[in-house]
């Protein structure tokens, strides 16, 4: 199994898919049939009058929205705990994350228990990066501009009115989790990310140039390895698989080729694409197949390790000249996403959750499912 993780900015990709395939559809859709309100959707561009930008604009839409509680705040390491994180962003990326791996599917967390707990760190890291963003604009001076305010009121103005209006975008946004107000919060949020990414660039915090990249490559923060994988996949006894993974491991100390046992072997289905090996930087990979390839030298093999996914035997390669030079615009960009939230969370690194008493009934997943349009079901 592939164990390259990517969750860069997944709730981000994820929005940004809703808006250009599933608004758009919904659009058409409507077009097509009517707004079931007793109206058709508008087929072209309105115009806006100064006084409908305004309504639309994005503090016109948060007083407007309903009185919505915080789950939890972050201290940002000087005891003070006013940077909160409400139901509505909160509730956002938790659905937006459960659904992405259940598709529906709640057998999903029975079959794989130890995933609730893994998503749930994985959305919480990216609310925490959300909120890093904001305050490292704001530290060095990089929020929006009136100017840049007041195109991102009428973008988002004439997005909705091209829906037909508030009341029906909302019934649009609600089967993805999303209020009107939390759309209008992530488009500012994408300007943001784009513009921080382009300070630490240009103030040296991330490597642009391609010659520091490619000598980067050489150094041991990159490394290449194989691997043999054993799954615990949902009915199997985990006894029965480190067994068999420990056999191999002593086939391949008793000199049988490495190669020929991982290609009979292994249940990872990249093996198709990267027989070679797996390139990758700290943050691409599950964390206990990480830590143990980077704590090989090249040409070590490891002991049998085990991972969310398994157990793996693997193999710390030398790495290809060649290779890097063939994939080095591939790899460039894998190390700007990278090392952006290494710097983020550098940022981060002493902030710490205070849960607000509501918490253990915010944070259930249940009860997100169960409340419905946040409009008219405010917890």
């Amino acid at each position: 199994m592939n164990c390259k993780t990517q969750w860069k900015r997944i709730a981000a990709a994820m929005c940004a898919s809703l808006l250009l395939c599933g608004l758009v559809s919904c659009k058409d859709d409507a077009a097509d049939h009517g707004t079931g309100q007793g109206g058709s959707m508008p087929t072209e561009q309105q115009t806006l009058t100064p006084e409908e930008y305004e309504a639309y604009s994005f503090e016109q839409v948060k007083s407007a929205f309903p009185d919505i509680p915080y789950v939890y705040a972050f201290d940002h390491g000087d005891g003070k705990s006013d940077d909160t994180v409400t139901y509505d962003e909160y509730r956002y990326y938790q659905l937006l994350y459960k659904n992405y791996f259940d598709g529906g599917d709640e057998s999903y967390w029975t079959v794989s228990p130890d995933m609730k707990q893994r998503v749930t760190d994985m959305y919480t890291k990216e609310i925490l990066r959300n909120h890093t963003v904001f305050a490292e604009c704001e530290k060095y001076g990089l929020l929006l501009t009136e100017a840049e305010e007041l195109a991102l009121d009428r973008k988002n103005a004439e997005f909705v009115a091209a829906f037909g209006g508030p009341d029906y975008f909302r019934q649009v946004l609600d089967p993805y989790y999303m209020t009107e107000y939390y759309f209008q919060y992530q488009s500012e949020l994408e300007i943001l990310y784009g513009k921080l990414e382009q300070y630490y660039m240009e103030n040296g915090q991330i490597l642009t140039n391609d010659a520091d990249i490619r000598a980067m490559l050489d150094t041991d923060v990159f490394v290449r390895c194989k691997h043999i994988l054993i799954k615990n996949d949902s009915g199997e006894d985990p006894a029965e698989n480190r067994a068999l993974a420990e056999q191999l491991l002593e086939r391949i100390r008793n000199g049988e080729d490495y190669d020929t046992l991982m290609h009979e072997y292994t249940e990872d289905p990249g093996i198709q694409s990267e027989p070679g090996g797996y390139y990758f930087f700290r943050g691409e990979m599950d964390a206990a197949f990480e830590n143990a390839s980077f704590a090989l030298a090249d040409g070590e093999i490891s002991d049998i390790v085990e991972s969310s996914y398994g157990y793996h035997i693997i193999w710390r390669c030398e790495k290809d000249a060649a290779y890097l030079d063939e994939h080095l615009e591939t790899i460039r960009a894998t190390y700007l996403a990278l090392a952006f939230y290494q710097v983020l969370d550098a940022a981060a690194a002493d902030w710490s959750i205070v849960k607000s008493e509501q918490y253990d009934v915010l944070s259930d997943w249940n009860y997100a499912v169960s409340i419905g349009n946040l409009y008219t079901a405010a917890p």
